[in-house]
């Protein structure tokens, strides 16, 4: 056997003699040390059973690896996931979640842990336990009702609440009105808001009626009375459910006025200073039998209201269209748009062009055919408008309620992110896209515009409204739309609850009927459990979804 080098750090003495009287050279029993520490290259396997042995020293300088959750060995992550508070989730013995969802909840809990009690914290918290082919994608509504968010140009811009109190009640009685789900908004000359507030569901018997409601640029309500108390526009004026909301600067000779659009097509107006008991009828916008469904309204550079209606569909008699109302004098004009399928949102820019969001097909007929894009309507030619798309068919925009301009041009867009927009003929809480809600941003004169998310995903539940106030975006989340059999209303009306909206992808379920209910049951029963875990004390919560 050759000897070890570790005899030169030995006496000479020690090893001088080559044959040593009992046979036993040092230098071959040190070989026998240096290879289990350094693991010297002599065709010889350390083994016991089945383990082969790694130097010592290998094992030594791979110790971190150890610690690291995506560098360990698989085996090993459980122990590891042990020193994080994490019980991996496993049924009959096997592991539920598969090795990249156990590698990432193990390597991001422990951030997760530090913003405990807090609505991201738990959000992000359900985000890591509901990794998996179903893609669920879970909000949580606990009355925010209009949200705030700065776009920057380094980092994702967080979303926080601007107004979160709504109507105080005591029993069924009314103690002060507020908003309860704000569905549009727009922006007066001083800076002041104006939301419209569809109200409460017919399911609910409650005397909040739907209601124009005037905010400071913080947020404030408008008060009036005494105690003073939040005074909506208009009080007296019994709206439907209020669509739109529009402000007309002066012109000729007219004050600032405020234009509101209900689901009726009914066109109100309130002019500055705002405190009238009533709205003014101006008229209305439904015709005859043709279905009349508004979806927004803008005001054009020359003070007439562009109201953008869906109509029955693209390919009916009654297609979307734009309504434009002339106010001085009064007339009313319909012009047909033959790109647009799904109108969702309406831009006016200073050019006079439009911009429509559209969530263009709701229906899954093909790879890359369920995209939403942003149409742009040159009206330059007031015979033929000409209507063009401005993304390229495969972008990330899901279904687009509201846009904005920047001073420089560059575009906003609000994204639910659920397809179908509308519930067709499936489960609701089940549907072909499905991905958070985010704010996006779009360079209308780049050479190939894209849209790029500028804000954290999971904040919003169903936004559909947004304005631009300097460098901030208002938004209005009126919160899950109602389904059957389920009505999410009430983190609007009580204190310390809130709601888990739970809506699972398609294609991510399987067909097979009672393995699809076992997959959602499955992705419930874990956010029922973080639910349980994480949600602060004092409140408390219920699931809105289909299982």
């Amino acid at each position: 056997m050759d000897q070890s080098s570790y005899l030169r750090y030995l006496p000479p003495v020690l090893w001088r003699d080559a044959d040593p009287p009992d046979g036993l050279r040092l230098g071959e029993w040190l070989r026998i040390v240096e290879k289990v520490l350094t693991g010297i290259d002599d065709d010889v396997r350390l083994e016991h059973g089945d383990h082969v042995h790694d130097a010592v020293s290998e094992v030594i300088a791979g110790t971190d690896r150890l610690f690291d959750a995506w560098k360990t060995p698989e085996e090993f992550l459980p122990y590891l996931a042990s020193w994080v508070g994490l019980d991996l989730p496993t049924l009959r013995g096997e592991p539920l979640w598969d090795e990249y969802q156990r590698r990432r909840v193990t390597a991001s809990i422990a951030a997760v842990y530090r913003r405990r009690g807090l609505k991201g914290g738990l959000l992000d918290h359900l985000a890591l336990h509901t990794l998996g082919p179903a893609r669920p994608r879970v909000a949580i509504d606990d009355g925010s009702r209009v949200l705030v968010t700065q776009p920057r140009p380094d980092l994702l811009a967080p979303v926080s609440v601007m107004v979160s109190q709504g109507p105080v009640l005591r029993g069924s009685t009314v103690v002060t009105e507020g908003l309860v789900r704000p569905w549009c908004i727009a922006r007066g000359s001083s800076g002041d808001l104006f939301v419209g507030d569809v109200g409460l569901p017919t399911a609910v018997p409650l005397p909040l009626r739907p209601r124009v409601w005037r905010l400071t640029p913080s947020g404030d309500y408008t008060y009036a009375g005494s105690p003073p108390k939040p005074r909506p526009v208009a009080p007296d004026t019994q709206f439907r459910q209020v669509i739109g909301v529009a402000v007309r600067p002066p012109q000729g000779g007219q004050p600032e006025t405020l234009y509101i659009l209900d689901v009726r097509g009914a066109l109100t107006a309130v002019a500055a200073p705002y405190d009238a008991a009533t709205a003014t009828p101006v008229t209305t916008l439904a015709v005859g039998n043709n279905l009349f469904v508004p979806v927004a309204m803008a005001v054009d550079v020359n003070g007439d209201l562009l109201v953008l209606d869906r109509g029955d569909g693209p390919g009916t008699p009654n297609p979307p269209k734009i309504v434009t109302v002339t106010l001085n004098p009064l007339s009313v004009t319909r012009h047909p748009l033959t790109t647009v399928l799904e109108p969702l949102s309406l831009l006016v820019r200073p050019d006079s062009t439009l911009v429509i969001g559209d969530g263009r097909e709701q229906e899954n007929l093909g790879p890359g055919l369920l995209t939403g894009n942003l149409v742009v309507v040159d009206r330059s030619n007031a015979a033929a408008w000409e209507e063009s798309l401005l993304l390229p068919t495969s972008n990330p925009l899901v279904a687009p309620t509201a846009v904005t301009q920047t001073r420089d041009g560059t575009l906003h867009v609000l994204d639910i992110g659920i397809k179908p927009f509308r519930q067709l003929d499936q489960d609701a809480f089940v549907r072909a896209v499905c991905e958070s809600a985010a704010v996006y941003q779009v360079d209308p004169d780049a050479a190939a515009p894209q849209a790029v998310r500028v804000s954290e995903a999971g904040h919003m539940v169903f936004p559909t409204g947004m304005v631009a106030a300097g460098d901030r975006l208002v938004i209005c989340d009126p919160g899950q739309p109602e389904a059957p059999g389920v009505t999410p209303i009430w983190p609007r009306l009580r204190p310390f609850r809130f709601d888990v909206v739970v809506h699972f992808l398609e294609s991510g379920l399987p067909v097979d009927q009672d393995a699809r209910s076992a997959a959602e049951s499955q992705v419930l029963a874990i956010v029922s459990s973080v639910v349980e875990d994480n949600r602060p004390a004092h409140t408390e919560w219920g699931r809105i979804t289909a299982n």
